[in-house]
């Protein structure tokens, strides 16, 4: 039997960075963006809705599916350890992993500056057409629009229940719910910066033997002997991909409007 932990990131906080980091380890295989927070919940509405089970409401049965999820999806893949990567920690998969996961459950939180966020996702607007912000943006009614362009992409970057507002909202009802024991914050700065302090941070909170990493020459991400296709999602076909020769701090030369940063500062809520 695998040991299972987890690990989930602020967009552009250098989640395939640090999986491509961890991954050097044998006995470890850190996931790409994880299916099974979707799975499990599916499985769980079912108990909900499906008039079949309320016929025959064989819970114990059931529920043995969602206990025995990731052994079953993790069976075949190498390593001892998976760190799965995904949105575990919005309240409704945290009460799920809570309820049917058998373990202790150890989640690493990537975290980045707001702002520094907004300015890593405007960056990927300019360089690919198709990302999904500015296909947002076209279909706005631009007859009602008085803000320039920029402006509006940061909106729907913060925009309710997207990925950012999401996760900081998952963050807090976190922190506000007492799951700090669950959680090791990791800041992206202190990740390119003091990058093997933190991955030793990373082990002594997973409580596993420590793994000598190098952090040049770094490979690409892969997990389970397959890559990402992000073509298949318009992003461009480097939306995963890491500088591979050192790990640096990136920092995206764009200037917020001043509306912008007095709205978005001040969110980092883990602080």
């Amino acid at each position: 039997m695998k040991s299972i932990y987890f690990t989930y990131g602020l967009p552009r906080s250098g989640n395939t960075l640090l999986s491509c980091i961890l991954n050097q380890n044998p006995k470890i295989n850190t996931t790409a963006n994880s299916i099974l927070p979707s799975v499990m919940f599916a499985v769980e509405m079912v108990k909900l809705h499906d008039v079949v089970y309320r016929n025959f409401p064989d819970e114990e049965s059931f529920n043995n599916i969602l206990k025995n999820l990731f052994d079953s999806y993790y069976k075949d893949w190498d390593g001892d350890i998976i760190i799965e990567r995904g949105s575990w920690i919005s309240p409704c998969n945290f009460t799920l992993l809570e309820k049917y996961f058998q373990s202790e459950i150890k989640i690493v939180v990537l975290v980045r500056d707001v702002l520094e966020v907004i300015k890593s996702y405007i960056n990927i607007c300019n360089k690919y057409p198709n990302f999904y912000i500015n296909q947002q943006y076209e279909q706005l009614d631009h007859t009602t629009l008085y803000r320039d362009e920029l402006e509006e992409k940061c909106d729907l970057i913060m925009k309710k229940n997207g990925l950012l507002d999401m996760a900081l909202y998952s963050i807090k009802w976190l922190l506000d719910n007492n799951k700090q024991s669950n959680l090791h914050f990791v800041n992206y700065n202190s990740l390119v910066e003091n990058t093997e302090d933190v991955i030793k941070g990373i082990y002594k909170f997973l409580d596993i033997d420590f793994y000598e990493h190098t952090f040049v020459d770094i490979e690409q991400f892969s997990s389970n002997d397959i890559k990402y296709d992000d073509n298949s999602l318009g992003f461009g076909s480097d939306m995963h991909t890491i500088r591979s020769d050192k790990i640096e701090f990136v920092d995206n030369q764009i200037e917020l409007p001043l509306r912008v940063v007095n709205k978005f500062s001040g969110l980092e809520l883990w602080h």
